[in-house]
């Protein structure tokens, strides 16, 4: 009678530091480490400001007064162009059906330099 040995499968060196990584449990990254060094950062800074009478900056105003930020965000007007084989902006129609009184074809933005209207 024999016997047949079944194995199963195993990552070997990769299963093992798996399993002893998950043993360690929670690990605190980096961003804990910056956390914590602001808190002590802005508890000693409350603490000098306090013996010394007065109250921390927090905000930008009360840090610059009179400074004006610019804006993060200018809306512009938004530029559309109209190709010359476009549909006609009066009546719709690809072949112009107005009489003839629809503006000429934008230019591209390109080739308006030099160019007298």
């Amino acid at each position: 009678m024999t016997t047949t040995l079944t194995l199963a499968p195993r990552a070997g060196g990769i299963d093992d530091i798996r399993r002893e990584d998950d043993n360690r449990g929670y690990e605190r990254d980096e961003t804990d480490q910056h956390h914590q060094l602001v808190d002590r950062l802005v508890a000693d800074g409350d603490t000098r400001a306090r013996t010394a009478g007065r109250r921390a900056r927090r905000t930008l105003t009360e840090m610059y007064p009179g400074y004006e930020r610019q804006p993060v965000l200018q809306l512009a007007p938004t530029v559309s162009f109209r190709r010359a084989d476009d549909a006609c902006v009066l009546c719709g129609y690809w072949t112009c059906r107005c009489g003839g009184i629809a503006p000429a074809p934008a230019l591209a933005a390109s080739s308006t330099v030099g160019v007298a209207r």
